[in-house]
């Protein structure tokens, strides 16, 4: 696999459907609530995947009705943009974070950092300058939430035992348009 941030498609566009992966942005409302951006994900979920019924729980993942199906879906939503990850062989995580603009967020990294991210990499971020440990936190954030969501867990604070778990799925960032940041979950090969 190339270390190259996998292709991301901007909704609508055409797909190949021979492709085992597939990464889908939508242009959603700049709001916080969600109900229009759901609404627009499941119906780009339904073009490509055709009339297929959806199995959608506030809090979970999107899946299949169909149980043994090997498609797997995850989605993240933030305002302006949601992305969609349809894996045709097997579970994907996907996170997205829109880079905020508030100077009082950046106080906030070294507590997330240490609960979610672990002792290592908190210590790596604490010796960044401001600018860059917010974008490096913003990228380890959505890489641990894609590994997260690849492996059906909810947002869970750091343990060995958990990073020992996540060693299974690879994370890859994703190239998007300027205030947002990405990654996208698989497991490894």
């Amino acid at each position: 696999m190339s270390d190259c941030p996998p292709a991301v498609l901007h909704w609508p566009a055409p797909f190949d459907q021979a492709q085992s992966l597939l990464l889908i942005a939508i242009d959603t409302p700049c709001t916080s609530v969600r109900a229009t951006a759901r609404r627009l994900v499941r119906g780009v979920l339904r073009e490509i995947l055709g009339n297929v019924e959806l199995i959608s729980v506030p809090g979970q993942a999107i899946r299949l009705a169909q149980a043994d199906s090997p498609i797997g879906i995850s989605v993240s939503h933030e305002s302006g943009l949601s992305l969609l990850a349809v894996n045709f062989s097997g579970p994907v995580g996907i996170d997205l974070l829109r880079i905020p603009d508030d100077p009082d967020w950046e106080g906030q990294i070294p507590a997330l950092a240490s609960d979610y991210l672990g002792p290592t990499l908190a210590r790596q971020l604490s010796d960044l300058a401001p600018q860059e440990r917010l974008a490096q936190f913003a990228q380890a954030w959505t890489r641990h939430e894609a590994r997260l969501k690849c492996q059906g867990l909810p947002l869970t604070e750091w343990s060995s035992i958990l990073e020992a778990s996540l060693n299974e799925y690879r994370a890859r960032p994703l190239a998007l348009p300027s205030g947002y940041v990405g990654a996208v979950a698989t497991k490894a090969a």
